[in-house]
């Protein structure tokens, strides 16, 4: 059994799928050898039945469901492998669901703390106008950082002050900005050339640099932000995706319409936008309270 395991490994390295995939599938798969060992199978010829026994398991040693759905979705790939090149008859898995997720309300900041944490960085060299570009951009815009560090220059139109994004499944979209964050990334524009200059670097397409001239990761990307949001004194446990749904959050406060916002997020599906309505609508009760006169009795 173990020789299947391997060699579904194995396959999916060659297709491309990333290290940090292969492992977590390499463990999930590796979970379910463990089981069919201790429960006795005799092979990978198994019922839907049997299969939900394992999917029992996950839930009886107190995994989390995150972590049962990958979990199982490594092994309705690995049994959908199975029976595709014929070490199967039937696909025991196509029928396993995944257990319920709690929903979770995405975390954002209030417009005082998105204020406080975009007033921080000055502009006094390169390092600090590209953080403050970052925040400003990030918040103005409502981008992914992977979207945002994407960027070249040729995507910066800043007649229309606007950002052509290239998102999720490589769809593009028109992002607005507002006059406060031209400023800012005027700023940096210049402060960039500098740097460029004074270190004798070429010219690249790439809007965020680092300081070697290469295009910034989304790592460094994140490190910076989760700096700047410690040094801001923002409540802990804030990612940097934070600043994406404060977007959201404020705009949907402020009584924009929820399509124009799924647009501008570059959402494909109204549900996922949808997520905000229930910040919008705890903001809506606190503000009831205050003003109704009988709420106060």
């Amino acid at each position: 059994m173990g020789e299947e395991v391997q060699a579904y490994h194995l396959e999916q390295r060659a297709r491309g799928v990333s290290p940090h995939t292969a492992r977590a599938q390499k463990g999930d798969l590796g979970k379910l050898h463990e089981h069919a060992i201790r429960a006795g199978w005799e092979g990978w010829e198994v019922t839907p039945r049997t299969l939900r026994g394992f999917a029992l398991e996950l839930g009886n040693r107190g995994l989390d469901p995150a972590s049962q759905a990958r979990i199982l979705s490594t092994l309705r790939g690995f049994f959908t492998w199975l029976w595709e090149t014929g070490r199967i008859t039937k696909n025991p898995a196509s029928g396993l669901r995944n257990p319920k997720q709690p929903k979770r309300l995405p975390a954002f900041l209030t417009e005082g703390e998105s204020r406080a944490l975009l007033d921080l960085p000055v502009a006094v060299d390169f390092p600090t106008a590209r953080l403050a570009c970052l925040l400003e951009l990030l918040y103005a815009s409502g981008l992914r950082v992977s979207e945002l560090v994407g960027l070249d220059l040729q995507d910066l139109l800043f007649d229309q002050r606007t950002l052509r994004v290239l998102g999720k499944g490589r769809k593009e979209r028109l992002v607005p900005f507002h006059a406060q964050a031209a400023g800012v990334l005027k700023a940096y524009l210049g402060f960039r050339s500098g740097h460029l200059a004074a270190k004798a670097l070429p010219p690249s397409p790439a809007l965020f640099l680092n300081l070697r001239g290469g295009r910034l990761t989304p790592t460094s990307v994140r490190a910076m932000l989760r700096g700047a949001l410690a040094a801001a004194a923002v409540r802990s446990r804030v990612s940097p995706h934070a600043l994406r749904h404060s977007f959201a959050t404020h705009l949907l406060n402020r009584g924009m319409d929820l399509r124009a916002i799924q647009e501008l997020l570059g959402h494909a599906s109204l549900s996922t936008t949808q997520r905000y309505t229930h910040l919008g609508l705890e903001e809506l009760a606190r503000t009831y309270e205050k003003a109704h006169p009988r709420a106060k009795s």
